[in-house]
């Protein structure tokens, strides 16, 4: 599918880029902030896609997997 997902730890999100994009996109999280929010993320680390395209994210400092219905 020429993309990328990026579990950005430092900035609690999750980026996508797509094939012809050099600016990536946030789908998950929120960049800077420590929230404790149902969808924050405190230092994702891995992530997954299912063959649905659910992504499925370590949330390492939350202590979880979170998933994230298809982007």
């Amino acid at each position: 599918m020429s993309t990328i997902y990026v579990p950005d730890g430092s900035n609690n999100r999750i980026q996508f880029f797509d094939h012809d994009g050099s600016n990536g996109i946030t789908i998950a999280g929120f960049s800077g902030l420590d929230n404790n929010n149902a969808t924050a993320l405190r230092s994702p680390r891995s992530i997954r896609l299912d063959s649905q395209l659910n992504l499925y994210v370590a949330d390492t400092d939350n202590h979880r997997i979170q998933k994230f219905l298809r982007y």
